[in-house]
């Protein structure tokens, strides 16, 4: 194997919006065509707000054939809303956007044995002929009901028969979606977490009639991509589509006037790399999303997970004034089956930086025993490739070029930024695939000019297959950083004493550090955006990400609070509905505290729809302040927080009808 870095050249994904991590995998796992095993990467459309975002009408993203509409078949503009119960001016709606979601768990019940959800985009599901959404499947509440009814067996629903005949399962397509199988799915755990009801409580009945839900089931991660790559594309089109529904279905209810329903939203999903600096194509939606509904007096609030990555090894920054040059080990492990990314981030640059900015910053990439390269910086619009001679047409590795701005939120830039995106092949040989060594690739970075400041950051990396583990996380790795103390436990940003002292400052390791680890989706100030605390003592979880003390353009400062995320240190996790009816599951993260955050908030638009609407709804970051205060007040927790990680401190859970543990 001999390996040669090609110098800077013209990107042809560049010209046509196509993102690095889409033309890699396509590149690298597709072998430059648009299908392979059963998936087929032919551009869909962008969802409308999200079309006029990114400034073009479609985008690649992997479905199976069975879930896209036929050449010839057109998308209908109306969706046919059938409901066999129509929600009254007093609900909430609840959206949840998650995979593997349980439709006919009893949590989600009516107490007359229906679904309370409004409606539900299986987006892995068959699209069928006439129907409003642009691929999968849609059901509303008459045929969830109906299909429900149709699967009693014994007295109950047999769940496993609803699952497959709405096709929640699906076993006759190599490429279906089969999680639901499974004793516990991340989408039915948040679901319970957000706005799951005990059907044996007659005290919770106006809850359940109040709260109707509509969810988007997200696809596999085939589709997904292992690291995120096409998250923003299906969340975009989900965010959309629940507040399309949502008032859709007000209209059809006879409720008229101005308004709607309030609306919730859980999205209890992230990205680990990014610029995290609030403008993401779907922060710029969400935004859009957040001043629509200002405009409209109608309350959206937007639930968002502040990551679970504080231990992942992934953040760094560089300082590199006088010319000092910065290093990194980016470690990438063996026998990994999926590709491996990481981004290197210039500071923010004035203005627009015309048609083609360079990056501030020279980046170089050596694999283990390989060479450096590139040998220059990079402009927005060029790769440079790393090949082996003895198979040229075969890449092993490859740097993209790409700038990013403000300008869709303001229409011209005020300000940009360039970034390096780093992309190897798997380090797994097969047929198909040409392995990238495994190892310590080294990381170097130099600035000619007046830049004095780099971000780094690891990509998230799953296994492609559910309960998988083939998928494996890369690391950076640096000699001034412990990932312990001397006692081997974790190190956190800060030690939080118990006898209530000040928190000592523990991220003090340049230039890899565990601030700055917040989920890269969740950094504009629209959102809330919610972490992990340990529901015994108070203590901020370990594995929950903290926010830069120096946030880039609109960046989030910190998250907006903490929920429980794990009941107690020897108790793992918090209680959740498994995937099928009767069944509970301990899950941990910050996706179940958000969506305890979701159900909190759902709730106590109760109480305001019940007072007239008067003043500004629950969910704003002002309400999350106000009910940390009161919260942090009563609980006498022992240690104190710091607002990087905490933001305005610790909210109890809402009650859910589990027995506590």
């Amino acid at each position: 194997m001999t390996l040669t870095w090609t110098d800077w050249e013209d990107d042809p994904s560049a010209s046509d919006g196509t993102p690095p991590y889409i033309d890699w995998l396509r590149t690298v796992t597709f072998g430059g065509a648009d299908t392979r095993d059963g998936l087929s990467l032919a551009p869909l459309p962008l969802s409308p707000m999200a079309a006029r975002i990114c400034g073009q009408t479609h985008r690649r993203a992997p479905l199976p054939g069975f879930a896209r509409p036929g050449p010839d078949d057109s998308v209908s503009d109306d969706p046919l809303i059938e409901l066999s119960w129509m929600p009254d001016q007093d609900c909430a709606v609840v959206g949840v956007i998650d995979s593997a979601i349980a439709l006919s768990h009893a949590r989600f019940r009516r107490i007359d044995g229906g679904t309370r959800f409004l409606s539900a985009w299986l987006m892995n599901g068959t699209w069928r002929r006439g129907a409003a959404v642009p691929f999968g499947r849609e059901l509303f509440r008459t045929e969830l009901d109906r299909l429900m009814f149709s699967a009693l067996a014994a007295g109950g629903i047999d769940e496993g028969r609803f699952d497959r005949a709405a096709e929640a399962s699906q076993y006759p397509h190599p490429r279906g979606d089969r999680r639901l199988d499974t004793h516990a799915t991340h989408g039915t755990s948040v679901a319970d977490l957000a706005a799951g009801f005990d059907l044996r409580l007659s005290s919770e009945d106006e809850k359940r009639r109040r709260l109707p839900l509509i969810a988007v089931g997200l696809p596999p991660r085939t589709s997904m991509g292992s690291s995120g790559n096409f998250l923003e594309f299906f969340a975009m089109h989900a965010v959309e589509y629940v507040i399309d529904r949502a008032d859709r279905i007000w209209r059809a209810c006879g409720h008229g006037g101005e308004g709607g329903f309030p609306i919730v939203i859980n999205l209890s999903y992230g990205l680990q790399a990014g610029p995290k600096d609030g403008h993401l194509a779907v922060e710029t939606l969400i935004r859009a999303v957040d001043r629509a509904a200002e405009e409209m007096g109608r309350p959206v609030r937007i639930m968002l997970p502040a990551g679970n990555d504080l231990r992942s090894e992934g953040a760094a920054v560089f300082d590199l004034g006088r010319g000092r040059p910065g290093r990194l080990d980016w470690r990438i492990r063996p026998e990994d089956h999926t590709p491996n990314y990481a981004e290197v981030w210039s500071d923010e640059l004035p203005g627009d930086g015309g048609a083609s900015p360079a990056h501030p910053v020279a980046v170089s990439l050596s694999p283990p025993f390989g060479p450096d390269g590139p040998a220059s910086r990079g402009r927005h619009g060029q790769c440079a490739t790393l090949v082996d001679s003895e198979r040229p047409d075969v890449p092993v590795a490859r740097i993209y070029c790409r700038r990013h701005d403000d300008a869709a939120d303001c229409g011209t830039a005020t300000w940009h930024r360039v970034g390096y995106i780093l992309c190897t092949g798997p380090t797994l040989e097969e047929d198909r695939l040409y392995g990238a060594p495994s190892g310590d690739w080294r990381i170097g970075l130099r600035s000619d000019g007046d830049a004095t400041r780099a971000f780094a950051y690891v990509q998230s990396d799953q296994s492609l297959t559910f309960g998988s583990d083939t998928g494996l996380v890369p690391i950076f790795a640096h000699p001034a950083f412990a990932p312990v103390d001397e006692a081997g436990r974790a190190i956190d940003v800060a030690d939080y004493p118990l006898d209530g002292s000040a928190p000592r400052d523990t991220d003090t390791a340049p230039p890899m550090r565990r601030r700055d680890t917040l989920n890269t989706i969740a950094s504009l100030c629209e959102a809330r955006v919610i972490g992990s605390y340990r529901a015994t003592d108070g203590r901020p979880s370990g594995f929950s990400s903290a926010a830069s003390l120096d946030p880039l353009g609109d960046g989030r400062a910190a998250p907006t609070a903490l929920l429980p995320g794990e009941d107690g240190a020897a108790r793992w996790g918090v209680l959740s509905a498994g995937s099928k009816s009767g069944s509970a599951v301990a899950m941990q993260g910050t996706s179940f505290s958000t969506a305890l955050a979701t159900r909190r908030v759902a709730l106590a638009m109760l109480d305001w729809l019940d007072d007239g609407r008067v003043g500004e709804a629950p969910g704003s970051e002002a309400w999350f302040e106000t009910a940390a205060l009161a919260d942090e007040a009563t609980a006498a927790w022992p240690g104190q927080t710091v607002p990087e990680k905490a933001g305005f401190g610790r909210l109890a859970a809402p009650a859910s009808g589990r027995m506590e543990r």
